[in-house]
Formats: structure tokens, C-alpha cells, sequence
């Protein structure tokens, strides 16, 4: 029964973002129990080869994006080079004054001025990511006025010339809040993928934290491991 409709999967019988079986219509079709055809439909979920939308049922994922964590990529940029469909929408944007968490990540003074904005990332229609990103507004004054719906990676090098030189990266699993989750047509608490990285210039100094939360089942991460002997 998995390897059947995984079968499909692969060989494109079933499309991306097709709708799978409910779990009657499997119990029925392959004469087993909804328990049964309830845990093949999640082996395949598992193997990254469905995705589930609340109260609508599980779906074939689209091919996964893939996120270079080797330096910092402009993911804006990655897509539309890819050929896909990518819309940004800004669902908040706001200056703030940094914190003892965000003075000490980004090395700035308590009750700096920074810049935090919300964005959520489309691909094909269908949500993918919900990033937020706070930069430092001296670096940067006008930032909030530009248009934040593209690549802000390019935005820093062309308007202030500020470019990414190295970076800080942490990748964990975590269940995804309810408010994000809604965003993200996901049920509440699903697992998810939380990126959180902390961006340096070529003198070391940090300008820019940002956190990002995946669905698990659409992301994939690459890296380049460097050793020193």
C-alpha cells in the first residue's frame, strides 16, 4: 500500500499538491483497517513525500526547496532563478528597540533602534516559510521604506552597501505555534523547521538576526562542513 502510492508519487501518476486517498477511501480500496491505512498515509507524510493542510487532508509535495546554508543565499532570489512561482507578502514591519536577547545576539547597546519586519514566502501558491528579521536601523536608516517584498540580502548590498560575510546558523525541530501554524495551513503544534542565523559583515560585526519556520516536509538544507586540523 505505501510503496504503491509512493510509486505514484515518484513517477508522477500523482501530481504535486494532488490530494491523497482519505483514510475510508485507502481502508476500503486496499481492504485493510482505518488504523491501518491511517499509519501509510503518515509513513508517507514521514518520507517527506505528502504534507497535510488542517481539516483538508494530506497532499503530494512539491518538489522541496532547498536552502544553501554554506553562506547566506537570498532565497528570493534562488526561487525565481529555479523557475518557480514565488510571492512574498510583509505581514508587519515596525522599528523597535533591541532587548537583552537581541542587544546580545546582534552586539549592539540595550534600547538600540532596530528594524524587524514579517514576511511570509509562496511558492506556487502554497505557503512555505514565515521568516522574521531584525537589522540594525543605524546601518540601515530608511530600510522599512523600500520594497520588502523581494531579496533584502540585495537590498543591504545595493542601497548600503552592507553584504553578508559570515554567519552564525542553528537549525532545530519545533513545534509550530498556533498563529504560525494558521499561516502556514498547518494544524497547530505540527513539527516543524526553525532556522535562526545571525549574519556578520567582512569585519565581523553583526547587522542582522533572522528567524525563520519551515514546513518540515517542503525544506531541505545543504551545507558545507570546513576543517581545520
Amino acid at each position: 500500500m505505501v510503496e504503491s502510492i509512493r510509486s505514484d508519487i515518484v513517477a508522477g501518476i500523482l501530481s504535486e499538491h494532488a490530494a491523497l486517498p482519505s483514510e475510508r477511501a485507502m481502508a476500503e480500496q486496499y481492504g485493510v483497517s482505518r488504523m491501518t491505512a491511517r499509519r501509510a498515509l503518515e509513513a508517507i507524510e514521514a518520507q517527506g513525500l505528502a504534507y497535510s493542510e488542517d481539516r483538508r487532508g494530506r497532499f503530494v509535495s512539491p518538489r522541496r526547496v532547498r536552502y544553501d546554508i554554506s553562506e547566506r543565499v537570498s532565497f528570493a532570489a534562488d526561487a525565481r532563478a529555479s523557475g518557480t512561482d514565488l510571492e512574498i507578502t510583509v505581514l508587519r514591519k515596525r522599528s523597535i528597540r533591541a532587548d537583552g536577547a537581541l542587544s546580545a545576539e546582534l552586539s549592539v547597546p540595550m534600547g538600540e533602534e532596530l528594524h524587524e519586519y514579517t514576511r511570509l514566502f509562496r511558492i506556487n501558491g502554497h505557503p512555505i516559510l514565515i521568516e522574521t528579521e531584525f537589522v540594525v536601523a543605524s546601518r540601515c536608516p530608511d530600510l522599512l521604506d523600500h520594497d520588502l517584498r523581494q531579496s533584502t540580502t540585495q537590498v543591504l548590498e545595493q542601497q548600503y552597501g552592507i553584504a553578508a560575510h559570515t554567519g552564525d546558523v542553528v537549525i532545530r525541530m519545533c513545534p509550530i505555534q498556533p498563529d504560525e501554524a494558521a499561516m502556514l495551513g498547518l494544524p497547530p503544534y505540527q513539527a516543524g523547521i526553525e532556522l535562526v542565523q545571525t549574519i556578520r559583515d567582512d569585519a565581523g560585526q553583526a547587522f542582522c538576526l533572522g528567524r525563520q519556520i519551515w514546513r518540515g516536509e517542503l525544506a531541505e538544507f545543504s551545507a558545507r562542513a570546513i576543517v581545520n586540523r
